[in-house]
């Protein structure tokens, strides 16, 4: 009679050490996944400040040479080649960085009603979208009339 007793003794100490492990297999996923989805956001934040202050810097400028020369810090900033635009580049941390792996790109769309359209796309080195767009406009009474 003894011999069930510590044999169902044994059996639900094993089962309550699966279901433990269990749990704390679960546990261990969930936390992965929050420490993933925090670094998503951590990107996500560090691309709407530097898209917002590129939007900032556009609508302080009247040319894309001028936009250039505000972005512009230990010369991570370029104006395009192939279009009306600038480029500037940043490292992990939102610090200009001409070697950065963040790239802020703002397409200078001037319009001959005065307005003038801006496209800011903040890109991340191995990613193929764009981690963040902001569309902006800003009307120019100089070139209007």
């Amino acid at each position: 009679m003894k011999r069930q007793h510590i044999t169902g003794f044994y059996v639900e100490t094993l089962l309550l050490i699966v279901v433990f492990i269990a749990i704390l297999l679960l546990l261990t996923q969930i936390f992965g996944l929050s420490k993933v989805r925090s670094g998503e956001a951590e990107h996500l934040t560090n691309a709407v400040c530097l898209a917002g202050n590129a939007a900032e810097a556009f609508a302080a400028s009247d040319s894309p040479a001028e936009l250039a020369a505000w972005l512009d810090e230990n010369g991570n900033a370029a104006l395009m080649t192939d279009t009306a635009g600038v480029t500037a580049r940043y490292d992990a941390q939102m610090n200009p960085d001409p070697n950065g792996s963040i790239t802020v790109e703002l397409y200078w769309l001037q319009e001959p009603d005065g307005f003038v359209r801006a496209q800011i796309r903040v890109l991340a080195e191995g990613v193929s979208e764009p981690v963040y767009t902001l569309q902006t406009a800003s009307y120019r009474q100089e070139v209007a009339g």
